[in-house]
């Protein structure tokens, strides 16, 4: 595992690194640093947080990938902390929004007593709802569909492997 000051060199690389596609991007921003226990959180400062989100997080997303592959391309084996892009707090909302779509879907899968179908979504969030639906007791979840159409199922405890409803 990399030591402090290689993290540290590392998280200042990706903040460069950051801070010129957003140039080239013609976005003026500021990028602080934050070191959680289990990820380097990259946080965007700017006017244009809008512009840097993109469309449910997609830009965001594009440019986290980047900067990771930019940063680790010449480390093999041992990888530091994952470098997390986020701006206006958007990943800490997403994560609740998915919270709330997994208990609401969740509700509904019990009410109905029928396999509730999600929208696809990126793997991340497809975790993050695996991880909630998880919690919740007479329900269980799993991944269907290939590619961008990979979505969750939702399943009721004795639910019939028929016929989806669409959330």
């Amino acid at each position: 595992m990399a030591d402090t000051a290689e993290r540290e060199d590392l998280a200042e690389k990706a903040s460069e690194f950051l801070l010129g596609v957003l140039e080239r991007m013609g976005i003026s921003a500021d990028i602080d640093i934050k070191d959680d226990n289990d990820k380097t959180i990259l946080e965007i400062q700017t006017k244009d947080t809008e512009v840097v989100i993109g469309r449910r997080g997609v830009v965001m997303d594009a440019l986290q990938h980047l900067v990771n592959k930019v940063v680790y391309r010449d480390r093999t084996g041992d990888r530091a902390k994952p470098l997390v892009v986020d701006a206006g707090g958007f990943r800490d909302k997403q994560i609740e929004r998915l919270r709330s779509l997994a208990q609401r879907m969740g509700e509904k899968a019990l009410e109905t007593k029928q396999i509730v179908e999600l929208q696809p979504m990126s793997p991340h969030d497809r975790r993050i709802v695996h991880m909630a639906i998880a919690e919740m007791p007479g329900l269980s979840s799993r991944s269907e569909g290939e590619g961008e159409d990979r979505h969750i199922l939702v399943v009721p405890g004795e639910a019939p492997a028929a016929s989806p409803t669409t959330a």
